[in-house]
Formats: structure tokens, sequence, C-alpha cells
């Protein structure tokens, strides 16, 4: 099997670049398959076989990869999967097409309503008088069911016309088309939680199965909240990573 770089196209410097192309290529080979030879692979990739050899480390550290001393690297799993990196925000349909996968939305409802009594001091609001938009949609790839998303955003920054243009529906990326929100950074929370009986059926899980929750506020760089997000994912489906810097003691 030969891959070369017109097929799985990287930019020859980041490591981050690198990674999204092998996840792609992993995503479009089967359970067991191997990979070709260190040495040909970052030939074809236009790549250093150092990088591309710390790249496959981590691959095999997550469990997506098989190291075999001597035979060689193969597929672990055959099930498409994302890999987030939690340091850089990014949008689960930007990430898809990042990886090479296609995905679906269903179930998308978009309720324009008053702010719930919860949601005040998440939002910055002062009262529950403020109006919001909610939005939310189950994400699949190939018919199965991948994610449940939850968006909460005040309505001077989202409108319901225009999220019924969004194809994909990605509040993420509709806010950060508009230049007049000059989106910074979030705060994101994770944590485990067990299926109900709704979260059950939108996502073909028995109820009481396990979930990955991301609840997360996305701020401006004015410190403006605009938009509280709820994002169930369905473990089987997702390996989360972040990269840690070593805190060193100092000397003395």
């Amino acid at each position: 099997m030969t891959f070369t770089p017109s097929t799985f196209p990287v930019n020859r410097a980041p490591r981050i670049e690198l990674e999204s192309t092998l996840v792609h290529l992993l995503n479009s080979m089967n359970q067991g398959d191997r990979l070709p030879p260190e040495p040909d692979l970052a030939r074809q990739l236009g790549v250093s076989r150092a990088m591309l050899r710390e790249v496959v480390t981590g691959l095999v550290e997550r469990g997506l990869l098989i190291r075999r001393q001597g035979i060689g690297t193969f597929v672990a799993s055959q099930t498409p999967f994302f890999d987030f990196g939690l340091e850089v925000l990014e949008s689960l349909d930007s990430l898809a097409h990042r990886t090479g996968m296609e995905t679906e939305v269903s179930e998308l409802e978009i309720l324009p309503r008053r702010c719930k009594p919860e949601e005040v001091g998440l939002l910055q609001f002062e009262s529950t008088d403020e109006n919001v938009l909610e939005v939310s949609r189950v994400i699949s790839i190939k018919g199965k069911p991948i994610a449940f998303l939850v968006d909460i955003v005040p309505d001077q920054f989202l409108s319901q016309a225009e999220v019924n243009a969004s194809i994909h529906g990605s509040v993420y990326d509709l806010l950060n088309q508009k230049s007049e929100i000059p989106l910074a950074y979030s705060r994101t929370e994770i944590m485990a939680v067990n299926a109900n009986n709704t979260l059950g059926k939108r996502l073909h899980v028995l109820n009481g199965s396990a979930l990955i929750l991301l609840t997360a506020q996305l701020f401006t760089q004015g410190d403006q909240v605009v938009d509280f997000s709820y994002s169930y994912f369905v473990p089987g489906q997702f390996k989360f990573h972040v990269m840690r810097r070593l805190n060193k003691p100092i000397d003395g």
C-alpha cells in the first residue's frame, strides 16, 4: 500500500498537521492494516523521521496504533475516531473535515427563549429577562450518532436564520466567522456522566451508559461570554488528550 503527499496533504513543519494527516490516513484504513516502513512514510509525507517517530509514538500510546517489534506498526481500530487535542479550540465539524470524515446533523432544534435562572451567571446576565438562542443537534458518522451538542447563545450574537443557513449547525464556526466578535478563549470542564432516557434515545445507547461531557464558556478578547455549551460524546468514538509542561523544581 502506497501513500503519497497528494493523497494526504500536510504542511511540512507543524507537528499538529502531521498528526492530523496520520489520523486521516488511519481513518481510511482497516483494522490490522500495516503502515508503510518509517523511512518510506517519512519520505512520502515530506517530514523528518524524528518527527514522524514522535507522532506515531503518541498514536501508539493513545491506542490508535499497535507497534510490533521487528514486524511493523498496525492500525488498532477499524472504527473512525476523533482525536481531540484540548489545547486548541476547534469545532467538531472542522475536526471531521480535517481528518477526512463527513459528519451528519440530525434532530436540529433552534429554540428562542428566555434565559433560565441557572444560566444567568454563566452568561454574565443580571437577570432572567435576557433572551437567548438554544441550538441542539445530534452529530453522526455514517448514520451512527457520536455526539449530542447544545449551545446557548445571547440572541444579540446569533440569529435563528443564521443557524438555519448553516449546513452543519456549528455554532462555534458561525461565531468565529463574525469579525465583530473577537473570540479569544474557552473555559472547559470535562466529566463522565451516565446517559438518561433522553440522551440514550438521541445517541442510541442504553440508559446509564457512560458519556463524556464537556461544558464550556466561550469568551471574547474583552472577557465577555458569547456562548455556553454542553457537549455529550460517545466514548468509543473520541479520544481527548492534552500536552502538559513539566513543573521543574526551582534551584536553591
